[in-house]
């Protein structure tokens, strides 16, 4: 493990002793909380910070951009967006202009920086998430969860290529003028045109979900924040004396200091010339924004913990470091961002404020207030703050979905990690087995007694439900595919009875039925061509392979390559 780095503050994060045994009995009877417009799930990257110190924030909860003047610590406008906007990623563009991804329009809005004002909305696709700006080209290119990179003139907004990679995009940056897309559940950086290079795995861990990829203009390195996940076997059953610091915690979860869990974060670099190198990050409970300053230094925004929700590394290669405790009003941080080499500027959600720290490794915090309701939800809350054992419920469904991951259960064998944002409400029983009959069964199994959490009051389990069962987002279809070859697969889709199984407007979800052997959960399909690995134990790596398998598996029809295409094409629309 690489020496400690230095971080915010001169403290260090209370840890348990070895000692200490996580109690499983007590109840969090904490007065649940709801925000009268519900919190979308933290995806953290919703800052920039312009050579001249203006910090451009988008706020996704309440729908609103801010402009706040850092060296000034003033908040100069606030631009009140579209309801359900959802704005995301922010790049600066050309004369004056500031453009910003709208996740729940399916567009790009562009602002007039010094006016505070939206100069256009144009759509793009159903699910934008990554933006860059190309100013030699004059274009905003926008990578879409449904695997379009789509080329925008960026006066005009006009198209000028819509070019189909593959499917679930998170990033892009550019090197040399060339788009590097990060791909969010296999953290791997596809090219427009070329070979993709991935995360080195480590040890016994795979990387996964690309949480924020950039790149220094000067050099060409691109860096990415991203999750290691744990490919050994995993204990569901575990025993209270199994809950020591010097031995596995519940679900694997970590339980030193230094000492990863199975889900953990970590930093990878990539040389123009091609060398990688993945520093793990075990201490960082979900981490989900990282800047990186012209001096190396990394900042992390960790809205997992209760406090000392950011950390600064002195270069990538630091992987294990040391957090203050401070005040509880620095805010839950989701985004950060460096003014120049040394100005830390970070992006509290909850509350919604600016905080700014010249000195990073220390020294006072300055608060800017942002206006706007609070959005605190305790749904919300117990999904996203991690347990005694470092692990939350986005840990491993970031962003309210999954992180593509097949574990190894002892007892139960492989399982993919199922999806959560195509609307579970109507889904029971839960996990692939179908051996959680409700919610509150998953809550007191899952995050009480195999992540270390505490259970939770009715009240408060009931306020959680709400939020999950709310996660919804839209179908991915990319249109790279003949709508003839669509249709034909449409078609087949009916007259081969995938409808006896997949039914109803989610095409799934609601039974469960033999399958080789064991009764399993038929999942729903849409968004589906997001999330390779498919079937229970993620045995099938392609849709393609999806389908010949199901046919295989559940009918007695022969089916040609041809019809395996267009099951395929059609699939992709959902």
């Amino acid at each position: 493990m690489k020496q400690l780095g230095m971080v915010l503050g001169a403290g260090l994060l209370a840890l348990a002793s070895c000692e200490d045994v996580i109690d499983l009995d007590p109840v969090d009877d904490r007065a649940a909380v709801e925000a009268s417009v519900r919190p979308k799930p933290i995806s953290g990257g919703t800052l920039l910070v312009t050579a001249d110190g203006l910090a451009v924030a988008a706020d996704p909860d309440r729908d609103r951009v801010y402009l706040v003047d850092v060296p000034e610590r003033a908040v100069r406008g606030t631009v009140i967006l579209e309801p359900g906007d959802e704005p995301g990623r922010v790049v600066e563009g050309s004369e004056g202009r500031v453009h910003v991804v709208l996740r729940g329009f399916g567009g790009v809005a562009t602002l007039d920086r010094t006016e505070g004002t939206v100069l256009a909305r144009r759509w793009v696709c159903p699910d934008p998430r990554g933006l860059a700006h190309d100013a030699e080209r004059g274009e905003l290119l926008v990578a879409c969860a449904d695997g379009a990179l789509v080329h925008l003139d960026e006066a005009t907004g006009q198209e000028r290529l819509r070019a189909v990679l593959e499917p679930d995009l998170r990033d892009v940056v550019l090197v040399d003028g060339q788009p590097h897309v990060s791909q969010f559940r296999t953290a791997k950086l596809l090219r427009e045109y070329g070979s993709p290079t991935s995360p080195r795995a480590l040890d016994d861990f795979q990387a996964h979900v690309a949480w924020r990829t950039v790149v220094d203009p000067e050099s060409g390195r691109i860096t990415m924040l991203h999750q290691l996940a744990s490919v050994s076997p995993v204990p569901i059953e575990p025993d209270p004396e199994d809950l020591r610091e010097d031995e596995p915690l519940p679900y694997g979860g970590g339980g030193g200091f230094c000492r990863p869990g199975i889900v953990s974060a970590a930093v990878t670099t990539v040389d123009p010339d091609g060398a990688i190198r993945t520093t793990p990050v075990p201490n960082a409970a979900l981490a989900v924004d990282m800047a990186v300053s012209p001096k190396g230094w990394v900042a992390l925004a960790l809205p997992g913990r209760a406090t000392s929700t950011v950390a600064v590394l002195p270069s990538p290669e630091d992987g294990c470091f040391l957090v203050s405790d401070e005040a509880e009003d620095q805010g839950q941080v989701t985004a950060v961002a460096f003014q120049g080499s040394d100005t830390l500027v970070m992006q509290s959600r909850e509350p919604a404020r600016i905080l700014v720290k010249t000195d990073p490794f220390g020294g006072p915090v300055d608060v800017i207030e942002l206006p706007g309701e609070s959005r605190f939800d305790t749904g919300h809350e117990i999904f996203h703050r991690a347990t005694e054992s470092g692990l939350s419920c986005a840990s491993c469904h970031p962003e309210g979905a999954d992180d593509g991951h097949v574990w190894d259960f002892i007892g139960l064998g492989p399982r993919r990690t199922q999806v959560l944002d195509i609307g579970i409400g109507d889904t029971a029983p839960f996990h692939w087995d179908g051996d959680m009959g409700d919610l509150d069964v998953l809550m007191v199994e899952v995050l009480a007694h195999r992540m270390g959490g505490m259970r939770q009051s009715a009240e408060r389990s009931d306020s959680f439900r709400r939020w999950v069962f709310d996660q919804r987002r839209p179908p991915a279809d990319a249109g790279g595919d003949d709508a003839t070859l669509v249709a034909a697969g449409e078609d087949l889709f009916v007259s081969l009875d995938c409808v006896r199984c997949h039914a109803g407007p989610d095409l799934g979800g609601t039974m469960t039925t033999p399958v080789r052997g064991q009764d399993l959960q038929v999942p729903s399909l849409r968004r589906v061509s997001l999330r390779p690995p498919f079937m229970h134990d993620g045995r099938s790596r392609t849709i393609e392979d999806a389908v010949r398998d199901m046919i295989v598996s559940t009918t007695a029809f022969d089916i040609e390559e041809d019809e395996v295409a267009a099951l395929s094409a059609y699939m992709r629309t959902l």
